[in-house]
């Protein structure tokens, strides 16, 4: 039975402006944003250091070294990568308000690393599909979409979860490219509409603005891409749990029909 994706795109964002859905967003916003300051500073101390004072000095000082700018980037890179994981339980999950504390511990440590060494395992495989004429790649890259969710929810290592996902997605393949598609749409056209804040940039106080309406609109499609990934994840797992249901029932005893 093909999944509905008006439906779970209509879902994906209720899920998103519930409260816990907008403390993501907060949450999401507030790290890349930081994230980005940090990129803007480290940028003006390299400018600062090649004879440019003038460029540096007209506007109100944000420099920060390299090396101390790169430590706070990790640790805010681990943080995003927690909450990442963390979005993925909240949305799976049917809780609508709160944040529980236990999706940002429970086996973080090893959802985090099979998560980072994951993605670098999928981006390659994804990769190396597109090139092989593009069409592996979008099979891979829809086949192999849910490996993060058993990874998040499941405590899959990534090599289970992507046999997990390929066998989730069988049959709705299809489908799944299609939701793809509608997600990738309404990304780039809030993307669209919130770089609008680019053609503030130029000075300090312009590339700051600029930031903050980028990372706004990231954080609103980041939640909304992962609320919306969730949503089809649950629904798969619900159809399957149906038809192994039904399976069943046909070969116990009680559903043979008599002789």
């Amino acid at each position: 039975m093909p999944i509905n994706i008006t439906s779970i795109l209509k879902q994906g964002y209720s899920r998103s402006i519930k409260r816990n859905g907008l403390l993501l967003m907060g949450i999401v916003f507030v790290i890349s944003a930081l994230n980005g300051v940090l990129g803007i500073s480290i940028t003006r101390w390299i400018a600062s250091q090649r004879f440019t004072p003038g460029s540096v000095q007209a506007e109100p000082t944000l420099l920060i070294p390299p090396l101390v700018g790169g430590l706070v980037s990790l640790v805010l890179g681990i943080a995003l990568l927690v909450v990442s994981i963390a979005a993925i339980r909240v949305f799976v999950s049917s809780e609508i308000e709160r944040l529980p504390r236990e999706y940002f511990t429970r086996n973080m440590v090893w959802a985090a690393i099979n998560l980072f060494v994951g993605a670098i395992v999928f981006g390659l495989i994804v990769a190396l599909g597109f090139v092989a004429l593009i069409i592996p790649g979008i099979f891979l890259l829809v086949t192999l979409a849910f490996w993060t969710v058993y990874v998040a929810v499941e405590d899959q290592n990534f090599i289970t979860a992507f046999r997990s996902s390929w066998g989730l997605t069988r049959g709705y393949r299809l489908n799944l490219f299609v939701l793809g598609v509608a997600v990738v749409l309404l990304t780039v056209l809030v993307n669209l509409v919130f770089g609008l804040g680019e053609l503030a940039s130029g000075s300090l106080t312009g590339n700051i603005i600029a930031l903050v309406f980028v990372q706004a609109g990231s954080a609103i499609t980041t939640v909304f891409s992962t609320a919306v990934l969730a949503t089809a994840y649950t629904e798969l797992k619900s159809q399957d749990d149906e038809e192994r249901g039904e399976l069943t029932n046909e070969d116990s005893p009680a559903g043979r029909p008599a002789a």
